[in-house]
């Protein structure tokens, strides 16, 4: 019996590795994973409202009992969400609708949303009603952008 081989290379096996269907794996798994991951974006991120930046802004309180985001668009329309997955609906009598909700929420926590282009006006008509009626903690928004 002779294991030894002839030195010509003869029953020498090349191993080779396909880099291909590896790679395929690989972006299959990432597109995967890109699909069914939800974004991590905080509340700031997902506004429709363009705020106004400011380098002096605190971070998010997260352990809030109750967020009532009020928001001022650049036209006026003032829409208020209740929590964080409310449904947002459009306000007609400011009032009204700030005194139903300390009704409901006293110790709720309002967060101000006004637009960059919103009317300096309006938003300092909001803050003023909140206050007068009885909301303690009364936030405004602001990009950190600075």
């Amino acid at each position: 019996m002779n294991f030894r081989g002839d030195g010509r290379g003869r029953g020498r096996v090349e191993a080779t590795l396909e880099l291909t269907p590896l790679i395929d794996i690989i972006f299959l798994l990432l597109i995967f994973f890109v699909m069914t991951t939800t974004p991590a974006m905080n509340v700031v991120e997902r506004l429709d409202v363009d705020l106004p930046g400011a380098a002096s802004g605190d971070a998010l309180d997260l352990d809030e009992q109750l967020r009532v985001v009020v928001k001022v668009h650049s036209d006026g329309r003032i829409m208020l969400r209740h929590g964080e997955e409310g449904d947002e609906e459009l306000v007609r009598d400011l009032s009204a609708a700030m005194t139903e909700v300390y009704q409901e929420h006293p110790g709720a926590t309002i967060w101000i949303q006004g637009d960059v282009e919103a009317s300096h006006g309006s938003v300092i008509e909001l803050l003023d009603i909140t206050r007068q009626v009885g909301f303690g903690r009364v936030h405004m928004a602001v990009s950190p952008d600075g």
